[in-house]
């Protein structure tokens, strides 16, 4: 029993010492947005002190911008990312900071408060034009997987100390901190596992593509794929279309991507329209080039979420990975091709993606 309470001690002491090592600003709100929690970091940035705040509103100490995205992640059990801003600080000076909110979840899977992550930007707007060059021509594609094969290491370390310590300790807290760190290291393998299927494309490798092969196969799995009422699709496939070069199975994967996220978009299950055609009338980078839109009738896409729905593991769905469109903008630019959306709320939703012609 000694043993046990050393151990559960020597814990505690670890995860204040990691918390208060974080460069980010963390900071904990309970549900009614009293602040519970902070790190030195957080301290830093906002100049404040944890006892003196300890159990009071946050409003009274952190940018009201800071605080609706708080709401927004409990409104919307998710996490949100907030927009950069610059709030003048109780010294008086302001900073650009960036702030991300999560919903935290008992072991019940209650909703209990929100963890605020803030990020001071100041450093990044030094950033030199020759640094900026050499980040641009890095091998991003390998870089990514690179890192996503380095990462599986350590992080099966971590779900593995942490599986030891839930079997090793009684205390309630440590218990459920470990529980958390499994959980999250779980679905951090999942998205590696999600990046290391994807193929690397190599235009060497390209070959001769219907497109209306692959949108007629996606339409017949997707029409059947659902049980009671389904969407119905309106095909309108410009016939004279000619092939284009490119990867069958990247290109699969991008309109099976959009036309899953029109059918979970259309609650109503209305019809989904999908239109091709040959483009006469203008070129893209010089090129010839055929079009593909997939519009649906469904919720539409707000002008904020509208701005930010390529950017990796940003997403409005409690389940989503915010990948999916990230990947396929990444493919469609592999092909020298183009992704454009119009949206509307209430409306619906169209994506439209240009590609080019094989010459």
């Amino acid at each position: 029993m000694k043993k046990i309470n050393k151990t559960t001690e020597s814990v505690d002491t670890i995860f204040k010492e990691v918390f208060d090592a974080l460069p980010d600003g963390i900071i904990i709100l309970d549900k009614a947005f009293n602040i519970i929690n902070m790190n030195d970091a957080a301290e830093a940035i906002f100049t404040l002190s944890r006892k003196s705040v300890f159990n009071k509103p946050s409003r009274l100490y952190l940018p009201e911008e800071i605080e609706n995205t708080a709401r927004r992640a409990l409104l919307e059990e998710r996490t949100i990312i907030g927009e950069e801003i610059n709030p003048v600080l109780r010294g008086g000076g302001t900073i650009p900071i960036q702030t991300t909110a999560s919903p935290l979840n008992s072991s019940d899977g209650d909703v209990t408060g929100v963890l605020l992550q803030t990020r001071d930007l100041s450093g990044s707007k030094f950033i030199s034009k020759r640094i900026l060059q050499k980040l641009s021509s890095i091998n991003f594609e390998g870089f990514i997987f690179g890192l996503a094969h380095e990462l599986k290491n350590p992080l099966s370390g971590i779900r593995g100390a942490s599986q030891l310590l839930l079997n090793e300790t009684k205390n309630p807290e440590v218990l459920k901190c470990a529980d958390i760190i499994i959980k999250e290291a779980d679905r951090f393998r999942n998205l590696i596992d999600k990046f290391e299927r994807l193929e690397p494309l190599s235009k060497e490798a390209f070959e001769l593509v219907d497109i209306h092969e692959i949108l007629s196969e996606i339409i017949f799995l997707e029409s059947r794929s659902n049980k009671g009422n389904v969407n119905k699709f309106i095909q309108n496939f410009d016939i004279s279309m000619p092939p284009i070069l490119g990867d069958a199975n990247a290109l699969k994967q991008v309109f099976l991507n959009i036309i899953k996220n029109a059918k979970e978009a259309d609650q109503s299950k209305s019809a989904i329209e999908i239109t091709t055609r040959w483009i006469t009338d203008y070129k893209i980078r010089d090129e010839n080039a055929i079009s593909v839109n997939i519009r649906d009738y469904g919720t539409g896409i707000s002008r904020e979420d509208l701005e930010k729905i390529y950017t990796p593991f940003y997403t409005t769905k409690k389940d989503g990975s915010g990948l999916g469109l990230f990947i396929a903008y990444q493919i469609i630019a592999k092909h020298g091709g183009a992704i454009f959306v119009e949206s509307e709320l209430g409306k619906g939703t169209t994506f439209k993606v240009y590609l080019p012609i094989s010459k």
